[in-house]
């Protein structure tokens, strides 16, 4: 039996929608090069070994029990974390500029946080209306004064990211309670 011929390059047919951002492209339709070497592995594979790698991918997240929890549904049951065969690859230098800005969010919410259960003076500067803080459920009263070691009110951070058409990054919400991926 013959073996599968490798797949025809994956771009011969891709369209390229202008004023949008894409990952592995670049505005001319080249392959970014930290993309460059998955792609050519991408070009070395056949579609059936693809296929295979994603079954056991699925089937090693299914018999390792990996799952999340919707917690507004009301079967309560947990489903499996899906997962690509391809990663998101971001370049390094990109991704020291992202973490850079991540950090410092999370520092800057940190210190939000600390004004709001300690001296109060982005209330006091108008800043922040007191009603949107006080009248919020999740404004902890019996945490007022308290002063965590080493000033950490905030011990879990993440960010949803996306692109902006143009390639910058925004961050779409902030994460502080659980940890979701």
């Amino acid at each position: 039996m013959p073996a599968e011929p490798s797949m025809p390059d994956l771009l011969d047919h891709y369209p390229l929608s202008e004023g949008t951002y894409h990952e592995m492209l670049d505005a001319d339709g080249a392959v970014r090069p930290h993309w460059r070497r998955l792609y050519e592995h991408m070009q070395r594979s056949t579609s059936a070994q693809l296929i295979q790698r994603q079954a056991l991918l699925t089937r090693q997240i299914q018999e390792n029990g990996v799952t999340y929890n919707v917690y507004a549904d009301p079967k309560g049951a947990d489903r499996p974390w899906e997962l690509d065969l391809l990663p998101h690859i971001i370049a390094a230098d990109e991704w020291q500029h992202v973490a850079a800005g991540i950090a410092q969010r999370a520092r800057l919410l940190n210190a939000v946080l600390a004004d709001l259960y300690g001296p109060q003076t982005l209330i006091a500067n108008g800043l922040l209306p007191a009603e949107l803080v006080f009248g919020h459920n999740n404004f902890l009263w019996p945490c007022q004064g308290v002063k965590p070691p080493e000033g950490t009110f905030l011990h879990m951070y993440a960010v949803d990211l996306a692109r902006t058409p143009d390639g910058r990054w925004w961050v779409t919400a902030d994460r502080t309670q659980a940890p979701s991926g």
